[in-house]
């Protein structure tokens, strides 16, 4: 009879910690490729193979580096504040940065209406099942309407407002993302697609805090805000 009781409370015991680790958020880094269909221009996927971008991951908190020729962008998400900040780093200026809380967020979000249509298709991505998601986006104010489609997982286990800076109420982690765009007259087909997923228990909260030595945008040359088409204002 104890061995059996044993037993029992051991297996109670291993389901705990089964669970516990179950629920435990995703905490990682993602890497993405940019590619293009719809051409077979060199150029074009030259041009696309020098970006990088490389997602770390924690919970409802994202950290994105994305790297291109003479410019580094760090596009840090915190939804456990709703506090989106953007640093921007170009050598010969230093690093600057655009920072929105969740009321500026929110004032920018009511100009637009997502409508998100989840299907059955899906597609295996890095190894993650993830659904295909039509998404329609309507300019209030204009009453433009843009598409694209996203394919996002359940499985990473992320936080549930991981997604309040771009897509506000979408469910799921975003895998791959397609956007049509004309070029020089002809339509391709931009895709952003997860590559690798490499969970990490060294992520740390502290990744996910502004650079101490980066500087407000509103101390930035009128010359860097000219180059990034920013005028006064436009980063609120």
């Amino acid at each position: 009879m104890k061995k059996q009781i044993s037993l029992w409370m051991i297996a109670i015991m291993l389901f705990g910690v089964v669970t516990t680790f179950a629920q435990k958020p995703f905490a990682g880094t993602i890497t993405f490729e940019t590619i293009a269909e719809g051409t077979d221009d060199p150029n074009v996927a030259a041009q696309l193979a020098e970006l990088s971008q490389e997602v770390i991951v924690m919970g409802n908190n994202t950290r994105t580096n994305m790297s291109q020729p003479g410019i580094d962008v760090i596009q840090i998400s915190n939804g456990d504040y709703n506090l989106k900040t953007t640093v921007i780093d170009i050598p010969g200026y230093g690093k600057y940065y655009i920072e929105q809380d969740g009321e500026k967020l929110k004032k920018a979000f009511d100009k637009v209406k997502f409508d998100f249509e989840y299907t059955s298709e899906t597609k295996a991505i890095a190894g993650y099942n993830c659904k295909k998601v039509n998404v329609k986006v309507t300019d209030l104010e204009s009453d433009e309407e843009s598409t694209l489609v996203l394919w996002v997982t359940d499985e990473l286990m992320t936080g549930d407002n991981i997604n309040f800076s771009d897509y506000p109420d979408l469910k799921g982690y975003v895998m791959r993302t397609e956007v049509k765009k004309d070029v020089d007259g002809n339509e391709l087909t931009i895709i952003v697609q997860a590559k690798t997923v490499t969970p990490s228990k060294k992520v740390k909260p502290t990744t996910f805090l502004r650079p101490s030595d980066a500087k407000s945008f509103d101390e930035a040359p009128e010359d860097l805000k000219k180059m990034l088409g920013v005028g006064a204002g436009e980063e609120e």
